[in-house]
């Protein structure tokens, strides 16, 4: 039987596997070419951030990739849906505590980490699903995810990634006490509905900050995540430097979400043009810096994915353009296609 090299995610591997090439980081050897892949290579594989997709040798049906994926994305799904009630459970335990306290949140953040590592994974399946209608549980699940994997990209320590991952999974606490004729509403909001939208993170700030012994970098994180670098979001209309660095990396797994969640102020027209939302909210509403380090690093993951066109067709990801995100250059059965010379053909979406 013939073998095959086929690139997989970290959670696509499986034990038996071989793999056909070196995989090398910073001068280290985490993987030889030819070695068959035990459960100890996968779970070290996973500690490395910085790797995400590996190439090995398949051989049969039993290891189609594409029969692999669909598990995988299943499976985070299962994972993120049962992360989402279990938050929930969280949040109303908490606030009825006579003094909050942290130990369940720590616990919580903890396992976000670990079942989270494969970056890959993560993304595709926000970009996949969102988090639909729950704009408190779902959403604050994603928004740890990509908070968590921004900071691990900047090089935070450990304590500043705990702090982070509590602050982002609590930016939302708020919503909690508004009504949810509000939250849940479909359309757009009444000038005073939108007022009270808006009293969100103040509300978080008032729980987090009466948390004993906690870090005050989380509730600036909570009260900070709608200002903008411009000086024109909320509670406060602080800019620049003023706004905490917590809050402007989940300002942009906020809008992340959003955009993927069709939640966004006007339609975007699929994944590629949820980038660009971005890049475009990185010219004076966040944190540029920030911004270009998420992009330049999320790209990579949309390379090799399989993509269908507005016009119906299948495409595979090859090269995405940081200056052009919309434009993509793909491959079908050989046959190259440039998005930039096909002004009326856009991505709808990633399929499996």
């Amino acid at each position: 039987m013939l073998w095959e090299k086929k690139f997989l995610s970290i959670n696509e591997l499986r034990p038996g596997m071989m793999s056909s090439s070196d995989i090398i980081f910073e001068d280290k050897m985490l993987l030889a070419k030819n070695t068959v892949i035990t459960e100890s290579h996968i779970n070290n594989l996973k500690q490395n951030y910085a790797v995400d997709k590996i190439q090995v040798y398949l051989k049969d049906d039993s290891d189609d990739p594409l029969i692999i994926q669909e598990n995988s994305v299943q499976k985070i799904e299962s994972d993120f849906n049962e992360f989402s009630l279990n938050l929930k459970h969280i949040f109303d335990k908490i606030s009825n505590l006579p003094v909050p306290e942290m130990n369940e949140i720590r616990t919580f953040s903890k396992k976000i980490q670990e079942e989270f590592k494969s970056v890959g994974i993560v993304i595709r399946n926000i970009v996949f699903y969102g988090s639909g209608n729950d704009t408190i549980y779902r959403h604050s699940i994603n928004v740890s995810a990509i908070s968590f994997i921004l900071g691990k990209w900047l090089n935070f320590d450990q304590r500043e990634l705990n702090l982070l991952t509590y602050s982002a999974i609590l930016h939302d606490f708020g919503k909690t006490k508004i009504s949810k004729d509000i939250i849940d509403k479909k359309g757009t909001l009444t000038s005073k509905e939108y007022k009270i939208i808006k009293t969100h993170p103040v509300i978080s700030y008032n729980f987090v900050k009466s948390i004993p012994y906690l870090d005050s970098s989380v509730s600036y994180g909570v009260l900070m995540h709608h200002e903008k670098m411009d000086g024109s979001g909320y509670p406060l209309g602080i800019s620049g430097d003023k706004i905490h660095s917590f809050a402007k990396i989940i300002a942009i797994a906020d809008l992340f979400d959003e955009v993927n969640s069709s939640r966004y102020y006007k339609k975007v027209k699929g994944p590629f043009e949820a980038l660009q939302v971005i890049q475009e909210q990185s010219l004076g509403k966040l944190d540029r810096k920030y911004c270009d380090m998420f992009l330049n690093h999320i790209i990579n993951y949309f390379m090799g994915e399989n993509v269908l066109l507005n016009n119906g067709k299948k495409y595979k990801v090859l090269q995405v353009n940081i200056n052009d995100l919309t434009s993509p250059l793909l491959l079908d059965q050989g046959d190259f296609l440039d998005l930039k010379k096909e002004k009326n053909l856009y991505v709808e979406k990633l399929v499996i």
